[in-house]
């Protein structure tokens, strides 16, 4: 009479753990794109949020020179600061906003990289935007 095996085998375990690296090997990257992916959305909202106050300054003041950016922080927006720094460069009549991806989080790995948008709403890189 055969005793009845209880518990799971060496192979068993093996094959377990061999099928949870390949799929945590495909699915971490995939993830890890999906942060940075997020992290650019939000800087890009809060980039759109930035251009608003500078027209409505504009609107009330003839010029873009509006406090809402000093040095590389943004007192209106939302983004997490170890991801982008943001700077403005205005003039009388025009302005850009730049998000400089930051390299401690790997931000900089993002696909779109560096970002900016100008007073006619144009936003580079054009295929992020």
């Amino acid at each position: 009479m055969m005793t009845k095996q209880k518990g799971v085998t060496l192979i068993e375990m093996l094959i377990v753990v061999a099928i949870i690296g390949v799929i945590s090997a495909i699915a971490y990257p995939s993830y890890q794109s999906y942060v940075l992916k997020g992290h650019r959305t939000q800087a890009m909202g809060d980039m759109v949020k930035v251009q608003l106050n500078l027209e409505e300054h504009f609107t009330q003041n003839s010029n873009y020179n509006s406090p809402v950016i000093s040095g590389s922080t943004c007192s209106i927006c939302d983004s997490d600061n170890d991801r982008y720094t943001f700077s403005l460069s205005s003039a009388s009549n025009s302005y850009t906003i730049t998000a400089t991806a930051k390299v401690d989080k790997g931000q900089d790995q993002d696909e779109c990289g560096n970002l900016t948008l100008n007073q006619n709403g144009a936003g580079t890189p054009a295929d992020c935007w």
